[in-house]
């Protein structure tokens, strides 16, 4: 956030690549896995994260979709671990994200016997909101509609310290 903060102020200009020689704009770089890279005009596309309102809402939305789809698939590997709810909610929102940023919820006795929300999460919003996975909620926009930006970071900070206090042994529940 920090970095789509400065991005889309308007100072940040001032801190942009000057134009190289040979070249009639300031140019940024990607690389490619062949150590080539891709060029393209650094102050166009720094001017559209600050005045397009889609491109600044699809920023938001894309790093943390990749932090949880990241921290879903490194979960998975390791089948979730206990199946805490807090890390179940986290399963939900990654499968909704990844499929097309819709909750899919197929199979309703899974949500019995494996129950998904942040009830118990030691990070949860002033209003202590509550978010609770249900059979309902299939179809429904993952980002931002069923969850903020800030309840996302929330969910994988008590992620997170979950986990810390599952691989110390420490007594999980108060």
């Amino acid at each position: 956030m920090a970095a789509i903060q400065i991005a889309t102020d308007p100072r940040a200009i001032a801190l942009a690549q000057v134009t190289q020689i040979g070249n009639s704009v300031p140019l940024g770089y990607v690389k490619r896995k062949d150590g080539t890279e891709h060029a393209y005009h650094f102050n166009h596309f720094l001017v559209q994260a600050r005045n397009d309102p889609t491109i600044r809402f699809d920023i938001e939305r894309i790093w943390l979709s990749g932090a949880v789809l990241a921290v879903g698939d490194a979960l998975s590997a390791h089948h979730y671990f206990d199946r805490a709810p807090e890390l179940e909610l986290l399963r939900h929102v990654r499968n909704g994200i990844a499929h097309g940023n819709r909750f899919r919820i197929c199979n309703e006795n899974s949500l019995l016997k494996h129950p998904a929300h942040n009830r118990r999460a030691w990070v949860r919003s002033d209003l202590k909101t509550e978010f609770e996975i249900k059979s309902a909620l299939t179809g429904t926009p993952v980002l931002f509609n069923y969850m903020g930006p800030a309840d996302v970071l929330d969910l994988l900070y008590s992620v997170g310290l979950y986990l810390i206090r599952l691989g110390n042994g420490d007594r999980l529940r108060p």
